[in-house]
């Protein structure tokens, strides 16, 4: 935690700092005005952590540079601890569609998960199999970013990262490999390219989205634990319907992970309720391995003010190779959902069903 926190404080002290007094005049042209704050209490149930409690809160140009400053904080009955702070400049939704020289995110983040779900790899991985651990990760993220284009941006990012698996329940088809893991020093670095046409990073109603992303873990890049090259592949499309409000969206999310040596907790994952994992009617982690394809559509609604509603379908397999892929193995989910839309985010909760029961999931903004 002593070299994480280091890097935490020169990050969240001496960066944000030279940005505020570097990049006003490199911003100028990004149209917005004024100040906005955004605070949501949470107070929820999810199938995966439990009851929770706490609050987000967005602050939005502040400081008059256009920035943000976005923080969660969060804890549950079945354990997970969560802290996350993310501060950008420009804001995401402002620099949306815009041209600009730099952009700049830092997010560091806590999150303790005291039972964590593990069932083995592959597609033919058994309900029965389920081994429970507690997963911790301290994480600090660096990323700078340029938009060439009104469309066109490019990013890089560095995660420094420290991962640890502990109190794996005993006597489980997994317990072995689990404690393996233990605790490692993980950091990877990140190449992004993104072409998107959309009108919103927050509640996007029209456009398109690709993004190509590789992901690299060696040891001339800081880490010795691992290493490996994952490739994500991420098409999004937005069309309005019946008028203004109403929104159908797509998502295709390819990802292949290859190395010599790859970390059980890299592993390609389909399960959950989140943005990157999203089979709402499946456990957290029900599936892993080296690749994956996942396949989501909403159909998002105004229901009333800022309260909306959607319904859902998702659609996904994982595979060890891309000659060993069994789409006749895929899984399916269907489900509903509500949306509140605030200024500066959403407060979203989602309810889905599969084959083996359903899912509860409280979250923020769309999965995508």
């Amino acid at each position: 935690m002593g070299k994480l926190s280091g890097y935490f404080m020169i990050a969240l002290i001496i960066v944000p700092a030279f940005f505020v007094s570097t990049l006003q005049a490199e911003t100028a042209e990004l149209e917005y005005s004024g100040k906005s704050l955004s605070v949501f209490p949470i107070l929820m149930y999810d199938t995966d952590i439990g009851l929770g409690y706490g609050a987000k809160a967005k602050f939005v140009n502040y400081l008059s540079v256009k920035e943000s400053f976005d923080l969660i904080l969060f804890g549950s009955t079945k354990g997970e601890r969560l802290f996350d702070f993310i501060f950008s400049i420009p804001d995401i939704e402002i620099r949306q569609g815009k041209i600009y020289a730099i952009s700049l995110d830092i997010n560091a983040k806590y999150n303790k998960i005291l039972i964590d779900n593990f069932y083995g790899i592959g597609s033919d991985s058994k309900e029965e199999d389920l081994t429970n651990f507690t997963y911790e990760i301290k994480e600090l993220k660096l990323t700078l970013g340029r938009g060439f284009s009104s469309f066109f941006v490019c990013q890089a990012s560095y995660y420094f990262r420290n991962i640890h698996y502990y109190d794996v329940e005993e006597n489980k088809a997994y317990t072995e490999g689990l404690k393996s893991v233990g605790e490692q020093f993980s950091p990877f670095l990140s190449l992004l390219v993104r072409y998107d046409s959309s009108d919103s990073q927050i509640h996007p109603t029209h456009g398109f989205r690709f993004e190509i992303q590789s992901d690299l873990a060696y040891g001339f890049l800081g880490n010795k634990n691992a290493s490996y090259m994952r490739f994500i592949l991420d098409l999004r499309k937005y069309l309005l319907v019946f008028g203004q409000k109403d929104v159908l969206a797509f998502r295709l999310r390819f990802q292949k992970i290859s190395g010599d040596k790859i970390p059980l907790f890299e592993l390609s994952v389909l399960g959950g309720g989140t943005t990157e994992n999203a089979m709402r009617g499946y456990k957290m982690n029900r599936f892993q391995d080296k690749g994956k394809i996942l396949l989501n559509a909403e159909y998002r609604f105004p229901i009333w003010k800022r309260l909306g509603g959607n319904i859902f379908v998702d659609y996904g397999t994982v595979w060890p190779s891309l000659k060993k892929m069994d789409f006749q193995k895929s899984v399916i989910d269907v489900g509903w959902g509500l949306r509140y839309y605030l200024k500066n985010f959403i407060a979203r909760f989602d309810m889905g069903f599969s084959n083996e029961g359903f899912g509860i999931y409280f979250q923020f903004n769309h999965i995508f």
